[in-house]
């Protein structure tokens, strides 16, 4: 089992909290997200090894620091496409028979939640947004059970491709995958739930609080 974490372009990233954050403070967001999330999957005990799929110039870095795979996408790949190339490479070069899909945005997630959730899965498992709209996390065996949507709106779309295929999704609604961070509203959720992380203590540090956090809640 391999983790795959897509990261996009560290200046690109979040610009629909521009409202409350600029440009610098969101890169820095994002690095504080991706560490948090490649903490708790280091921390996990059932993964074989992590994939971080990125061309950002501080994915390196990041790798290194945490004693992970990189592999860069095609230039011109959207996110599903470099899923599939890294889920490939995965295959071919790191004998992964499964692949967890992780975003980098899920600040919340746990190794021991990680844990919990691939030793209950079978073939195909979908962890939604908290709207079940989109798909914050995908379990597949074997790794190309299913073609990657991942348009922001996926879950009904990976649930249909999961049937089709004859691997009955199993569907974790409520997981700490479902807070995905996207609008000031994911922001001031976050400082609610969150019990430390880097995250939630560089946001504290830009000075936002959850009571000075818009009202801007949408589907990642």
């Amino acid at each position: 089992m391999w983790a795959i974490v897509p990261v996009k372009r560290f200046d690109q990233a979040k610009r629909r909290l521009a409202s409350v954050l600029n440009a610098p403070q969101r890169r820095g967001l994002m690095l504080a997200m991706a560490q948090d999330v490649l903490t708790a999957l280091s921390q996990a005990q059932q993964l074989s090894g992590v994939l971080l799929v990125s061309r950002a110039p501080e994915a390196e870095a990041l790798a290194q620091a945490f004693g992970v795979r990189q592999f860069a996408e095609s230039a011109a790949a959207n996110l599903p496409q470099a899923l599939e190339e890294a889920r490939d490479h995965a295959v071919s070069e790191l004998d992964a028979t499964s692949v967890f899909i992780v975003p980098a945005d899920a600040p919340l997630i746990s190794g021991d939640e990680i844990d919990q959730l691939i030793q209950a899965h079978r073939h195909v498992t979908l962890l939604p947004d908290g709207e079940a709209i989109g798909t914050n996390g995908l379990i597949c065996t074997p790794p190309d059970a299913i073609p990657f949507v991942f348009d922001g709106k996926s879950f009904k779309a990976h649930a249909a491709h999961a049937q089709a295929a004859g691997f009955p999704p199993s569907i974790v609604a409520n997981s700490s995958f479902a807070l995905d961070i996207d609008t000031p509203d994911d922001l001031a959720q976050l400082l609610r739930q969150a019990q430390g992380g880097k995250t939630a203590a560089y946001l504290r540090e830009c000075g936002l609080a959850d009571d000075n956090l818009g009202h801007d809640r949408g589907a990642g």
